[in-house]
């Protein structure tokens, strides 16, 4: 019941029509949650369910999710999880999934969505519309640092349609 990570396409592959959004993705543990039914959570670490304080990374992820159990609830009801990645400080939140189909939700809708439950969330840039790969990665490269590790995400109709990862060049 964990919440697989997202299918990423590969550099071969033309880029379909939308808005394209650009964020540096955390490095750490896989996260994914959900609700199975009112206030009791599926919280997944690395696709296996925690259950228990057994290690840092668990009272690291239990704590995050104990602290914000209401509001998530509120946010994600039984019909949507959440994905993200366990770092040093906590839980940075990488997407917002629709139980139903599986689709994500663009980034606007992930931070409406998600704003009464204090979560973070990815920084993402927004970068127009999707022109060749070379522009875009001109455009990212005037953005963040060489070597930086990125997302690329083409969104339409509030979901995303496509994802890149790329690590930005010299």
């Amino acid at each position: 019941m964990h919440i697989a990570e997202p299918d990423v396409e590969a550099d071969d592959v033309p880029l379909p029509e939308g808005e394209v959004v650009a964020a540096a993705l955390p490095s750490g543990l896989a996260v994914s949650v959900r609700f199975v039914s009112a206030y009791e959570p599926w919280l997944s670490l690395d696709g296996s369910r925690v259950f228990e304080d057994a290690s840092p990374e668990h009272r690291l992820a239990l704590m995050w999710l104990q602290r914000r159990m209401t509001s998530l609830y509120r946010a994600l009801d039984l019909h949507r999880g959440l994905r993200g990645r366990l770092t040093a400080t906590g839980v940075i939140v990488t997407d917002l999934v629709t139980l139903d189909d599986g689709v994500a939700a663009d980034h606007g809708t992930l931070a409406s969505v998600l704003e009464g439950a204090r979560v973070r969330t990815l920084d993402f840039a927004a970068l127009g519309a999707a022109g060749s790969r070379s522009d875009l990665l001109g455009r990212v490269r005037g953005l963040y640092a060489a070597g930086t590790p990125l997302e690329v995400r083409v969104e339409d109709q509030q979901r995303v349609i496509a994802r890149r990862r790329w690590r930005v060049g010299r």
